[in-house]
């Protein structure tokens, strides 16, 4: 049985066991790659060490941060001294408040399969390299920022991606600007609505599209200024799937918002015999990976 030493991470300090293999020290298990590990090559160790507290202050949160979001992300990562000033001067660092905040928003972004599912940051307090932030204050301003905000909840180390958290991970994570989707769907029950989340969400963003459910209850407002932001939400949409399989009168009514923005509506129906106003074709589907082939299948024609 191979015996491991004990060292401290430089980049977290943390004492960790450490295992010695072709020339690299591997840390395991440390605040850096919890539950997995990374290299470091044995001759960079002692160059590290000896710099100054204020070059460690200032760099070792960051090449803490790469580390583990590289090892999260299930790449392998083998450190050299060299590497130091190549990763902090590297444009894919975050400097910014707003885009340390997207990279704790792609790490539960990675961790869950849609929107309000759970994931418990274990050791929070130490943990503010998710955020590349240099010390614990950066990270809770960070995360209630993000709360405040509405991308994420929050109750103690628990947290939970909102539908608009989830859509803007993936926005921030494919390197590209998604197109404002507006998904309607009428008498659905949760299981239903919790499908297209879990399903047909993931692949609109895939197809380019940030999709959301539109739940204003405009029918029951009568100040015309949330009436009016609906509106203008609706005219900055790109693209309207609404689902007739049980329609009522406020889906029509926020149907003809889209009608009347000449945005384009692709009509979607479980029912196949359905006694509905002209021009209005929808899709029939069965199941819910009927519904995103069939969807994939219309987007990429557009």
């Amino acid at each position: 049985m191979e015996v491991l030493e004990s060292k401290r991470c430089l980049f977290c300090d943390e004492l960790v066991k450490v295992k010695r293999k072709g020339g690299n020290e591997w840390y395991i298990d440390c605040m850096c790659a919890p539950g997995g590990s990374y290299g470091l090559r044995e001759d960079s160790y002692e160059p590290y060490r000896l710099l100054s507290y204020s070059e460690k202050r200032n760099s070792f949160p960051i090449l803490s941060a790469y580390i583990r979001e590289q090892t999260d992300c299930d790449e392998k990562v083998v450190l050299t001294y060299e590497d130091r000033e190549t990763i902090l001067q590297s444009p894919q660092i975050p400097i910014t408040t707003e885009e340390k905040g997207n990279r704790l928003l792609r790490y539960l972004h990675r961790h869950t399969g849609g929107p309000g599912e759970a994931v418990v940051i274990n050791q929070f307090s130490q943990s503010y390299n998710l955020t590349y932030s240099l010390n614990l204050q950066e990270l809770v301003f960070i995360t209630e920022k993000l709360k405040e905000e509405g991308y994420i909840e929050r109750i103690g180390s628990t947290f939970k991606l909102t539908e608009k958290g989830w859509v803007e991970a993936a926005n921030t994570a494919s390197g590209k600007a998604l197109k404002p989707c507006y998904v309607l769907l009428s008498g659905m029950d949760d299981k239903g609505s919790r499908d297209w989340l879990e399903t047909v969400f993931p692949r609109l963003i895939q197809l380019g599209y940030a999709p959301k459910f539109l739940e204003e209850d405009i029918s029951l407002r009568h100040d015309p200024k949330p009436i009016e932001a609906i509106l203008q939400d609706v005219g900055n949409c790109k693209l309207f799937v609404v689902d007739v399989t049980d329609p009522n009168a406020e889906l029509w009514l926020r149907a003809g918002f889209a009608i009347g923005n000449e945005i384009p509506i692709i009509w979607t129906s479980q029912e196949a015999d359905q006694q509905l106003p002209q021009g209005v074709r929808p899709h029939i589907w069965q199941d819910v990976e009927e519904l995103v082939r069939m969807l994939q299948k219309v987007i990429t024609k557009e």
